[in-house]
């Protein structure tokens, strides 16, 4: 590293390696649910969606109308379902450089020091998506619906008493995803029609992994002798994914996902994304500090994309 000509300037002379190694060290933590999320810039404080129900059946047309009259194509509604909010929050954290550090050609304690803080914002992000399922059961974190993201008792919509229900407590097992599956493909809309979710995704802690893919990947149903067929292959209509998160924070709790339905109901909004900048506030004689800062908010606006099992 070379020492800048005034010794006023050092703080921002060092400035670029604290970003390019609080970057790439931020990056590198990969959230196994960021691909769950549908992501989304944000330009205001609080960001809003509005549910709406599903259509009924489309009818026959008739063409038939009285004579001098158009035919008559019928006009739908829609339900009312229930508006999401997601108000932004700010997160910060900073590191301190001292002067000496440079001017002993420090610059690996200087390269550690923000890539230590890169990786601090990388698993802060990772754990608030995660979070999502780890207080999936928790009746202090309920939905626009005013019930849990995994609950028996999600209302349809806001005019009727019928509910859905997204909640288990079976261990995980063969049998147990099967029925899960099924579940899903059996679910009806806030209309009382058919609305199957195919899940495609099993979600599991780190202490279930093995019992995950010992489930999904065996060729034929897993504890039979007589090798009859794994009906994974063939229930979901295409082969079942594992997720693995080191994430999720009890060792029991499993979860089944559709994919395709997240991203439309699992959001994510950046107000402002991660950035690291110099602070007018420090001492540029002796200690240099830069601080990291991010605003964002997240969320679901609607329960029908996860099945998850709550085990004792």
């Amino acid at each position: 590293m070379g020492t800048p000509t005034n010794t006023k300037e050092w703080p921002r002379f060092v400035l670029p390696i604290i970003r390019k190694e609080w970057e790439s060290q931020m990056q590198a933590v990969n959230s196994p649910l960021a691909p769950f999320f549908g992501i989304d810039s944000s330009v205001s404080s609080v960001e809003y969606s509005q549910g709406i129900g599903s259509f009924d059946l489309v009818p026959e047309y008739n063409s038939a109308a009285a004579e001098g009259q158009p035919a008559a194509i019928e006009y739908d509604s829609f339900n009312p379902l229930y508006e999401s909010t997601f108000t932004h929050k700010e997160y910060a954290k900073g590191v301190a450089i001292e002067r000496k550090l440079m001017d002993d050609n420090r610059t690996g304690q200087i390269k550690r020091k923000a890539q230590s803080l890169g990786f601090a914002f990388g698993t802060t992000i990772a754990s608030h998506m995660s979070s999502i399922l780890n207080n999936a059961f928790s009746a202090d974190y309920v939905g626009a619906d005013a019930v849990a993201l995994c609950s028996a008792s999600h209302p349809v919509n806001k005019v009727s008493s019928a509910v859905f229900d997204n909640l288990g407590s079976t261990a995980l097992s063969y049998d147990a995803v099967v029925a899960t599956l099924i579940a899903g493909q059996d679910l009806d809309n806030d209309r009382g029609n058919p609305m199957p979710i195919v899940y495609d995704t099993l979600y599991v802690p780190t202490a279930l992994q093995g019992t995950a893919f010992e489930i999904v990947k065996a060729l034929s149903k897993p504890t039979t002798a007589d090798g009859a067929a794994n009906a994974l292959n063939f229930i979901s209509g295409a082969p079942l994914n594992v997720v693995v998160d080191p994430y999720l924070s009890d060792a029991n709790n499993w979860f089944m996902l559709s994919k395709p339905m997240s991203l439309m109901h699992l959001l994510w909004f950046w107000r402002v994304r991660p950035e690291i900048a110099l602070d007018p506030s420090s001492d540029y004689n002796l200690v240099a500090k830069y601080r990291g800062y991010f605003r964002s908010s997240f969320g679901w606006d609607s329960a029908r994309f996860i099945h998850g099992h709550e085990v004792t």
